[in-house]
């Protein structure tokens, strides 16, 4: 991994290093090619001869004649150019051209330096050499430079390069992380009792951790299917001697001593129906179309049956792809919930949002604090202090909610309510996946009884 990462860093820099070279020679590109200088030399040095061989006043129409190539030659009996070679490298290297194309310009005066082109964006090179009795040939090779480009220009080009580097970058450290990526995604699956297939791939290390983690998760998938199995068999055995209890209580005369065993049988079902559901979640059954408004005005309607306050609010059809029973059992929950702590219940359906529906069930009890509302959800915690004295249950209703609805790519949330007491707010996707992965898995726990 780490040499890997190394790698990533040096082709970064590389890249930026080589994309500024070429930057810095195009800015300052030069026009003339290697045999234009050749034959520039040559023309020199010819001039030279010609002008020395023949009187002053022939000698600037015998430099015309010689004009060629993108060079104007010239004969001037003195000068003011100056020579700027060696203040500029592209100077410099052109008189090194000059010389090595005809090294016998090398003993003599040269004088270069740049002017301004008749081409727009680009500047001329103009010199000149000095004859052995002090006058000059002038040449100007147009054009020879190209203008320097705009500042904007060079920014918007070192910007482009900068991101053209960190995009090959992001490539490359992305490639990179994906066998992590894949990992982290096969490790939420496991939260599902579902063994997530992956390919030990990337670097050694990342290989032995997948490696490692596969038959970890192999190991743990089989132990929470056991230990699911297990208790729902303990479970379903445990209703046999409930109902022998039933009936042998059922012949004791004693009426009082009757009805209080019965009631303990009957908060024995009531804990085992709760953790059967808290094991199944809904994740045995399909996701179908479904009419929300309806499930939600259907539950609170049974529950004015029973003669509870409850009012239901939202619109008449809500069309959503769900699990009608783990919903339902899940809004259960909540409004048998809410009726053992209040008198009054306001469930509301909202399918204001594109992605989302949003259930809240408020009631007008004592309510939770807010920071005993993370324990609330937890399984196997009842907070009688908090809602109640008579709250009873076994303490599963809003962890069986809170575990069916982030099985279903949904949550629960525990707010204040308007009435006074406890809002808890189902949010549910308008469609879930068959397979859903959970997003978060529930800490681990011990019953209370059993520590």
């Amino acid at each position: 991994m780490v040499g890997r990462i190394a790698l990533v860093l040096v082709c970064a820099v590389a890249l930026e290093f080589l994309g500024n070279v070429a930057l810095h020679r195009w800015q300052e590109r030069e026009l003339v090619p290697a045999e234009q200088v050749q034959r520039i030399a040559t023309r020199l040095v010819e001039g030279e001869r010609v002008a020395l061989a023949s009187i002053p006043r022939d000698r600037e129409r015998l430099m015309h004649d010689l004009t060629g190539d993108g060079a104007a030659l010239n004969w001037v009996p003195r000068t003011v150019i100056t020579d700027f070679s060696p203040a500029f490298a592209q100077l410099s290297a052109m008189r090194a051209r000059l010389v090595e194309a005809e090294p016998t310009l090398a003993k003599r005066e040269l004088r270069l330096t740049l002017m301004p082109s008749t081409d727009a964006g680009a500047r001329d090179l103009v010199g000149a050499l000095r004859l052995a009795d002090g006058s000059y040939i002038s040449f100007r090779v147009s054009p020879y430079l190209g203008a320097p480009p705009h500042p904007a220009t060079v920014v918007l080009l070192h910007m482009l390069l900068m991101a053209t580097v960190l995009g090959i970058a992001l490539l490359m450290i992305h490639r990179l992380v994906r066998p992590l990526r894949k990992l982290a995604e096969a490790a939420d699956a496991t939260g599902m009792r579902v063994a997530g297939v992956f390919e030990a791939e990337g670097p050694p290390e990342v290989q032995r951790v997948a490696t490692a983690f596969a038959a970890m998760q192999t190991r743990l998938v089989k132990a929470l299917e056991d230990q699911a199995h297990a208790l729902v068999a303990v479970s379903h055995d445990l209703r046999t001697p409930i109902q022998r209890l039933r009936l042998r209580a059922s012949m004791i005369a004693d009426r009082e001593a009757q009805d209080a065993i019965a009631a303990d049988l009957s908060e024995m079902e009531h804990f085992i129906d709760a953790t059967l559901d808290y094991v199944r979640s809904g994740e045995d059954e399909q996701a179908r179309l479904i009419d929300l408004a309806a499930l939600v005005a259907t539950l609170a309607d049974s529950a004015a049956d029973m003669g509870d306050d409850i009012a239901c609010h939202g619109p008449d059809e809500c069309l959503v792809t769900a699990r009608p029973l783990a919903i339902k059992r899940i809004l259960g929950n909540l409004i048998d919930n809410a009726r053992r702590h209040a008198g009054r219940i306001v469930v509301t359906l909202d399918d204001a949002e594109a992605d989302y529906i949003v259930v809240t069930v408020e009631d007008d009890g004592p309510g939770i604090a807010a920071e005993q509302r993370a324990e609330a959800l937890l399984p196997f915690r009842r907070l009688d202090s908090a809602r109640g004295s008579r709250a009873g249950g076994a303490g599963l209703g809003l962890a069986t909610a809170l575990k069916t609805a982030r099985a279903m790519g949904g949550d629960l949330v525990l707010e204040d309510s308007e009435l006074g007491g406890l809002a808890v707010r189902l949010i549910l996707p308008r469609a879930i996946a068959a397979n859903p992965v959970t997003t978060a898995i529930l800490p681990s726990f011990h019953h209370p009884q059993l520590t």
